[in-house]
């Protein structure tokens, strides 16, 4: 007889289950560190358009930008403004501070008040 017995295949089954089970585990944390990498990179991106705006458009009173004024004005792309973790589009702002002669940008996830 020619052929595999089934205690063969099912050892190869075994086998290439255990494979995928190790595959699947492994990635997993690759995947949210890529997601929390991207996000970071979305707020700095945010960061630096609220940075344009005001050099541009700002005056001394300007000391939040929401995301809607972003990209109503053209300084970012609303494509650029989704959140990797939830895929839901991100509503924040940027507080802009100025001490010890310098302008500092910090995305917050909420809106101005």
């Amino acid at each position: 007889m020619k052929g595999f017995t089934l205690i063969e295949l099912l050892a190869v089954l075994v086998i290439i289950s255990v494979l995928a089970l190790i595959t699947v585990v492994s990635v997993g944390p690759i995947i949210s560190s890529s997601k929390d990498n991207l996000e970071s990179s979305q707020k700095t991106n945010i960061e630096d358009a609220a940075r344009v705006y005001y050099l541009k458009e700002g005056t001394d009173d300007i000391t939040c930008v929401d995301l809607e004024t972003l990209i109503s004005k053209g300084y970012i792309e609303s494509s650029e403004v989704i959140n990797p973790k939830t895929r839901e589009t991100m509503t924040g702002s940027v507080l802009i501070n100025y001490s010890n002669n310098q302008y500092s940008y910090e995305y917050q996830d909420n809106t101005c008040e």
